[in-house]
């Protein structure tokens, strides 16, 4: 009965349009202080040791560099880049649209950053050489790229949540999301098979675009080589790229000065403080799930069920859940429950963590509630409506790569 309540008062907090983590903040305090009978002080202790772990650092590193492309030219030199060695393709602005998303993910980590980006930059072209369809929707489903790509916020909550190492989470994503660009790019090739070729680049507009993209294409290099050498941690590659690209954009590129600078600022802080007060909130929630003994309920409730059915059940769950909860809410309120019960049958950590976060990705754009539609509705002027329609072949190609990775585990655990 107490767990009745507590979910009614989430979900009508959620229904009286209550920000997510004032809802999960008062569910979570009726159960802990009300049920659970533990005290406001140490559940405000909890909050605070919630926020003091050293991989969260990372977060507000990640978000500030993703800013800094956001609001200067290192975006556009990267699409300009996959523009050009990619135009002899009949989908080759298409393609350029889609690397640049996935090496995005490379750097920052954040889908609305990427979707915003983008959407400024290729909108118009895309249109003009293909269609309104094809554009929205590309620009709008490859932003969650950066979701699944290494290094990404999503998988650094999951890190935190299931108490994993964060390096051995980022490589996890690497295959997945070569495997998703993949799959797009066969889809963007087949829509555009019937269309003229352009003429290829000369070798002067190589060399150009080769060099004006220098600045932005050494960062993946600089971040993910670095964790992986052994020589930064992953916070440590975050604050690297942080600075980095804020020493290239003022210094090398020249193009963020005063007046943006600040709002660069402005931006990040306010993403970062978002991100940090639901960790705080969603911790209060699955604490106070974790002393009422949730997770021996839900095992009850799917005793018998074999591994295969708990993948296809789980995967029905993430997918709802992420056209409605924000992806690293979703994390890490539900990790503490499943994790045992994935573990009991035998399915590894690392192998959940991205199937947590391949399903929240395809939560970012399916209607109607996605995150990157909404990001997409703003940049592009485009209605939900227009916008759906155009995202239904990318939730498809996403759903394939979604069971290749669920069910063949080893496409995400053969690097690690």
């Amino acid at each position: 009965m107490d767990i009745v309540i507590m979910l009614v008062i989430l979900i009508g907090l959620i229904v009286l349009n209550v920000p997510i983590y004032i809802a999960l903040l008062a569910a979570g305090l009726y159960l802990q202080v009300f049920v659970n009978d533990v005290a406001a002080t140490t559940v405000i202790t909890g909050m605070y040791e919630a926020l003091t772990k050293t991989s969260l650092m990372a977060v507000p590193f990640f978000v500030f560099a993703g800013s800094i492309m956001a609001h200067t030219s290192l975006g556009k030199r990267l699409i300009n880049v996959f523009a050009v060695l990619l135009r002899p393709f009949k989908a080759g602005l298409a393609f350029a649209c889609l690397i640049a998303n996935a090496f995005f993910g490379a750097i920052s980590g954040s889908a609305p950053a990427a979707t915003a980006t983008f959407g400024k930059v290729t909108y118009k072209p895309l249109t003009e050489q293909y269609d309104e369809n094809l554009a929205s929707g590309l620009i709008t489903s490859s932003g969650a790229l950066s979701v699944i790509i290494p290094p990404s916020i999503s998988i650094i909550l999951f890190a935190i949540a299931a108490e994993l190492s964060t390096t051995k989470l980022f490589l996890t994503g690497i295959l997945p999301g070569i495997l998703l660009v993949v799959i797009v790019g066969v889809y963007l090739a087949i829509r555009c098979r019937k269309l003229p070729r352009q003429p290829a680049p000369t070798k002067k507009e190589v060399g150009t675009v080769l060099k004006e993209g220098i600045p932005v294409l050494i960062m993946p290099v600089i971040i993910l080589g670095g964790i992986y050498s052994g020589v930064f941690t992953p916070t440590e590659s975050a604050a690297v790229a942080a600075v980095y690209s804020l020493i290239a954009s003022i210094f090398w590129l020249k193009d963020l000065r005063g007046k943006q600078l600040i709002k660069v600022l402005k931006e990040a802080t306010i993403t970062t403080s978002q991100i940090f007060i639901l960790v705080a909130a969603s911790t209060v929630f699955a604490q106070a799930l974790t002393v009422a003994q949730v997770q021996n309920v839900v095992t009850n409730l799917l005793q018998g069920v074999g591994r295969v059915e708990f993948l296809l059940l789980l995967n029905l769950v993430l997918l709802i859940v992420g056209c409605f909860i924000d992806g690293g809410c979703a994390i890490l309120i539900l990790v503490p429950i499943v994790l045992p019960i994935s573990g009991m049958l035998g399915i590894d950590p690392l192998h959940l963590g991205i199937v947590f976060v391949i399903n929240l990705a395809i939560g970012l754009f399916t209607p109607p509630f996605g995150l990157n539609i909404f990001v997409s509705q703003s940049v592009l002027g485009r209605s939900l409506g227009s916008l759906s329609k155009s995202l239904v072949p990318y939730i498809i190609c996403y759903l394939i790569a979604l069971l290749l990775v669920t069910f063949i585990p080893q496409i995400s655990l053969c690097l690690v």
